[in-house]
């Protein structure tokens, strides 16, 4: 008897009269051999506890059935007591869902929910190491049950693209299957239901020849594995037997299909154990037309291709094919973060009509032209996506955005709508920039966005007018995390710490993430405030920011038994509970690039959260479940640990789950999905979310390395992949202090690996002075005479250790001009082993590298919907 439901059906004696269908006279003539009567009746199964009721009456290529879902939960089954012979069994359905309902698959739905119906995959964005909702094919996802009454068994396995699939799911993001022939042969080669394309209703058939045996019962049984139920919608048998089944419906089958016919032929659900070799090929067949894997990288070689109406800075990685796609993907998603910002001011936090693979429920296929999250402005995702902007030059864009946010932020305190427990609040940002609501307690958005007013303030060439045509409004930002510690009743306030209503702080909470973003941010108002000479905001600010560093160590860092003192995980949120590195990268917008720049106490703790979360997650390299995220975030506080090893493979990994060749686009998705294999992984959420393409933005500056985090003193401290060759960048823009005053230069530099260590060729169109230059990493100590730097060996060279490699520092000043004029270079001269070609050159001493770079050959080829 079933765990959870027994229907229990038995056969009457009926005969039967003779149907002129003729999809019923063709189906029995080509069984006339089996054994039975010479007819056959079509008997629909009560899949109720009461037998026979409910239902409507549909057909299925000629299979009749009563549309009533097996009412089946997570991890159990559901048996069906028999008691008689069939020919065949149908089954309707046949895909999974979250919950079994009468109305699995039927609209209403929300793109930015999933993938457009009830019936859905696993929640994308679960617990990494929880597998139960990570869902790849060849996944069991139940079985179905066959006992006869001779006490023999059949065991039907329903592995995901054989026996089930995913219902309207797949119709509401079907691409590229339409226009994809090798999906569809690898997709018809592997399914074992009818038919092998997506359907509106998300209903497959499924066909069981049984055994020639009275069938006791047949039961079906969900996973214990996997969050989800399989959606069992209808169960017709076919019987020959003299007899009928109390409870179930007689029905009239209708005319089969020449192609059905041959499918109940040929694709009847597999017993198992039987064809398990050719079942397995069909089923990695379908896995390597439908997922990524690294097959698609081997002797992949990817062209230099810049957007069109790109100007941003020119930058060139080398070495490996994932360093070719990098250089791509620094390019187009600054050129998608400018295009998210309307004439009116307003950031999309979706880029619009970008695709979307299905929200955070999708399973490997996309549909065009969404634009998700395009009608909402993200606070988080737009204060760090702004300041990427502002610090790569494009000044004109970002300056636009900040009288929009300034604008909206005085929302709070004149729209009565808004007030929060009887008080209208000061002005603020809130979780969405472009629609307030409360409570509005969005800290790290509202730290985020102050970084971005102050990296924006500090590149303006008439900042001082700026700022103070604005200083009410920009001090009104700083005074709001003020005034959250002076109103604790209505904040939440307390220690010394904020109460944060968002995302950062896993929904209602205390978190080290945007706790550190707004004692930051206080400390870089302090500054622009003190430049107009409101000395007292620059002191209460800062006193205010001081007293939050203290509460952070006391009250955040706690200790483990095995890593020691680390971020607590208490209100830590994202996929990889991502928020407790905010410490560490936070400290690179403001302090600086150097492993001493930050906080000597906080260093510690970071490095030993970082080994924390690492250890905790597989497959190494990979924190892609979401993007910025999960993989920005990892990969950021690997490059600033220098731990060159780690970074460089989770370099790789960023890339690979960027870049899909199938479909050329360089734009950073929300996240990726990965087997337990480590082999084959998906993208899900939408193309160009704005907070995981910023924070990939924000790791490859890390890499690139030109630090102006304090103007006051320029550092150059690049940190180039072991398997990379060579960074390139013209038309960088640095901002950097002469005569008291910030300025702005544009630089260039040439890194390259050599035989006898690195070559560094450097300038800029201003002279901006010494620069502390540290170069690496590594693996063995350098010596002074391991690099060159525009032509010579650099005076005062000292070789470090740090994280896991070595490096070398050193002071150069950086002018107009850089190195020797311009002569043949050959291998041993410097070359990088990536690129071995003896007619290479160098720079003029008195012509700057401009367009050295980067090769503009215009746009990739993308296919016309993912064209930006």
């Amino acid at each position: 008897m079933s765990r959870n439901i027994c229907v229990v059906l038995f056969f009457s004696t009926l005969f039967f009269a003779v149907t002129a269908c003729p999809g019923w006279v063709g189906h029995a003539a080509e069984n006339s051999s089996r054994p039975g009567s010479a007819q056959a009746e079509y008997l629909a199964l009560p899949l109720g506890s009461a037998a026979g009721s409910g239902g409507r009456t549909l057909e299925r290529w000629g299979v009749p059935f009563v549309d009533r879902v097996l009412p089946l939960v997570q991890g159990g089954s559901a048996e069906v007591s028999v008691g008689g012979r069939a020919e065949r069994i149908f089954l309707l359905g046949m895909t999974d869902a979250v919950k079994a309902a009468d109305d699995a698959d039927e609209p209403p739905y929300s793109l930015h929910a999933g993938s457009g119906a009830r019936s859905l995959p696993g929640y994308g964005w679960a617990d990494p190491r929880d597998e139960s909702y990570r869902f790849f094919v060849g996944d069991e996802l139940g079985r179905i049950r066959v006992e006869y009454v001779d006490g023999t068994s059949q065991v039907f396995p329903l592995r995901l693209g054989e026996g089930v699939w995913w219902g309207r799911a797949f119709y509401d993001f079907q691409e590229p299957f339409p226009t994809d022939a090798q999906l569809q042969q690898a997709f018809a080669g592997a399914l074992r239901l009818y038919p092998a394309k997506p359907l509106e209703d998300g209903d497959y058939v499924a066909v069981i020849d049984p055994k020639q045996v009275a069938i006791r019962s047949i039961t079906i049984e969900n996973s214990q594995a996997k969050k989800g139920t399989l959606v069992i919608k209808g169960v017709t048998v076919e019987s020959r037997d003299a007899g009928g089944i109390t409870g179930a419906v007689a029905l009239t089958p209708g005319v089969f299909p020449e192609e059905f016919r041959r499918f109940m032929q040929t694709k009847a659900l597999r017993p198992l154990g039987a064809d398990e070799a050719q079942t397995q090929q069909g089923l990695t067949r379908l896995k390597n037309a439908l997922y990524s894997s690294d097959e698609q990288f081997s002797g992949l070689r990817v062209a230099a291709s810049v957007p069109a109406g790109y100007e941003g800075p020119e930058v060139s990685f080398k070495g490996a094919v994932y360093a070719e796609i990098l250089s791509n993907v620094f390019r187009y998603n600054l050129a998608d973060i400018a295009a998210k910002i309307d004439a009116s001011g307003m950031y999309h936090t979706s880029t619009k009509g970008a695709i979307s693979w299905g929200g955070y429920r999708g399973f490997g296929t996309f549909r065009k032209d969404v634009g998700g999250y395009y009608g909402v402005s993200y606070t988080r995702d737009m204060g760090r996506s702004l300041g990427e902007l502002a610090q790569l030059g494009d000044l004109m864009t970002a300056e636009r955005r900040a009288d929009y946010d300034l604008r909206m932020a005085r929302r709070y305190a004149t729209d009565p709508a808004l007030q929060y427990k009887g008080v209208q609040l000061p002005p603020h940002w809130g979780m969405l920039v472009n629609e307030q609501r409360f409570p509005s307690f969005e800290n790290d958005g509202q730290g985020l966005t102050i970084l971005f007013l102050y990296k924006l303030w500090q590149r303006l060439p008439d900042r001082d007018a700026w700022l103070r045509d604005r200083w009410p409004d920009v001090k009104a930002a700083g005074d709001w995390i003020l005034w959250q510690f002076a109103h604790p009743e209505i904040s939440g306030a307390k220690e010394g710490l904020l109460h944060t209503t968002g995302e950062s702080a896993n929904g209602d909470g205390y978190s080290v993430y945007p706790d550190a973003i707004c004692m930051h941010a206080l400390r870089d108002l302090a500054e622009m405030a003190e430049s107009i000479g409101d000395s007292g905001s620059a002191e209460r600010w800062r006193e205010r920011a001081d007293l939050m560093q203290a509460a952070i160590t006391a009250h955040y860092v706690v200790s483990d038994p095995k890593y020691g003192r680390v971020w607590t995980l208490a209100y830590a949120n994202w996929t990889h509970k991502g928020t407790v590195l905010g410490p560490l990268i936070f400290e690179a917008d403001d302090e600086g690039f150097a492993p001493q720049d930050g906080d000597a106490q906080w260093r510690a703790v970071d490095e030993a959260t970082y080994q924390r979360l690492i250890d905790a997650y597989s497959p190494f390299g990979f924190y892609g479940q979401s993007m910025g995220y999960g993989q920005g975030f990892v990969t950021q506080s690997a490059l600033l640990l220098d731990r060159m090893h780690d970074a460089t493979t989770m370099l790789d990994w960023a890339a690979k789950e960027i870049y899909d060749p199938r479909l050329g686009s360089f734009i950073v998705p929300e996240g990726v999905q990965i087997d337990p294999t480590g082999r084959y992984w998906f993208r899900i959420g939408d193309l160009g979310n704005g907070v995981q393409e910023a924070e990939i933005m924000k790791m490859l500056r890390l890499v690139i390395g030109v630090d102006d985090a304090r103007p006051d003193r320029l550092q150059f401290f690049p940190r180039m992949p072991y398997d990379w060759g060579e960074i390139a960048v013209s038309k960088y823009p640095v901002v950097f202090a002469a005569g008291g005053k910030l300025e702005t230069a544009s630089l260039e530099y040439r890194l390259r690996r050599t035989r006898e260590g690195m070559e560094l060729r450097m300038a800029a169109d201003k002279d901006l002075g010494p620069v502390a230059v540290r170069l690496g990493p590594f693996a063995d100590r350098p010596t002074a005479a391991s690099v060159h730097v525009n032509g010579a060996t650099p005076d005062g060279a000292s070789a470090e250790q740090s994280g896991d490699s070595w490096w070398l520092r050193f002071t150069v000043r950086v002018g107009t001009a850089a190195g020797p004029k311009k002569q043949k270079k050959g291998i041993s001269e410097g070359t990088s082993p990536h690129d071995k070609r003896p007619d290479d050159t160098v720079a003029s001493e008195t012509r700057p590298m401009v367009g050295s770079c980067c090769i503009r050959e215009g746009p990739a080829e993308f296919p016309p919907a993912l064209s930006r």
